[in-house]
This record gives structure tokens, C-alpha cells and sequence, in this order.
């Protein structure tokens, strides 16, 4: 007699558990995630293909809401634009009644708030203003530093950071 042999599951059987597993995994905290997660391993034979297939479906599902997110942003500027352009015209209405002495309802004009903008003048010239009207900021120059490190240079206090490293599915 001999002994069952588990029966390992086929590709497609992966990917429908995979994919329910992405679909529900919003339900989840991340704690409970995990379990799911842990409980979806512990039942695959070969768990590096289990969690490859739960990996594409979760990265499929994600561009596929990135395209969508897209879609539905292009759409909202579009709508946006349209509202500025009514506004824009109510603007210009508001302001042919105020040339003529007319009052139309539903609106009124009134001066913007907050600080009074600056106009500079063609020409101007930041580095003629007086210090004490000028903003400088001093960061750090990530690339200059990393050529002067890779040519032996000490820089004081700046060394490089170990590299990471990534998971990369195999065939």
C-alpha cells in the first residue's frame, strides 16, 4: 500500500487563492494580514511559488488602481478646469455690471486677503537685495559628496550607506 502523495496545486488553483487572498486583504488589519498570510504558506508545498503568485496578484491589482487612480485624477482636472473657466466668466460678468453702476445677485467682487503680492520688476535682481531681505539656503550636495567619498576624499561626519538589497522572482 502506498502512501497519498499531497497533491501540489495547479497554477491556476494558485493564482484564484492569490487573488482572493489580495481581494480580502483590505478586511485585515495588518496583524491579521499576517496570520492569513502565515496560514496561506503553511499550506503550500512550495511556498516561494504560493507567495510569488499572492506577490503578482497584489502587483497587478495595484497598477491596475494606478491606472484607474489616473483615470478618475485626469477626469477631476477636467472638471476642475471647467469650474474655473464658469468662474472665470462669472468674474468677467461681475465686473462689466460693476463698470456700468449695475449689482447682479448670487455674487460680489471683494479684494483678496493675506499679504500683498510682490511684483519685481524686468531686470530685478536677487543678489543686489541687502542680505537681510534675502533667503539662502545651504544643503548638502549628495552628488559632489559621493564623487569626493568614491575618490578617496575624506568628507567629515558623511560616509556611504550599505546597499540594500530586494527580492527578485526567478522563472
Amino acid at each position: 500500500m502506498t502512501a497519498l502523495q499531497p497533491v501540489r496545486p495547479t497554477t491556476g488553483e494558485l493564482i484564484q487563492a492569490a487573488a482572493i487572498l489580495v481581494d480580502t486583504s483590505a478586511d485585515y488589519t495588518a496583524d491579521e494580514f499576517a496570520a492569513v498570510l502565515d496560514a496561506f504558506i503553511a499550506a503550500a508545498d512550495d511556498k516561494i511559488r504560493a507567495l510569488r503568485f499572492v506577490a503578482k496578484a497584489a502587483e497587478s491589482r495595484s497598477e491596475a488602481m494606478r491606472v484607474e487612480a489616473a483615470l478618475y485624477a485626469a477626469a477631476a482636472r477636467a472638471q476642475a478646469a471647467v469650474a474655473e473657466r464658469v468662474t472665470a466668466r462669472a468674474f468677467q460678468l461681475m465686473e462689466a455690471a460693476e463698470l456700468v453702476g449695475e449689482t447682479l445677485p448670487g455674487a460680489r467682487l471683494q479684494v483678496n486677503g493675506g499679504k500683498p503680492g510682490l511684483m519685481y520688476a524686468v531686470g530685478f535682481a536677487v543678489g543686489e537685495l541687502p542680505g537681510l531681505l534675502q533667503r539662502v539656503t545651504v544643503e548638502p550636495d549628495a552628488d559632489a559628496i559621493r564623487a569626493a567619498i568614491a575618490k578617496g576624499e575624506a568628507v567629515p561626519d558623511v560616509s556611504f550607506r550599505p546597499a540594500g538589497r530586494h527580492l527578485r522572482w526567478t522563472p
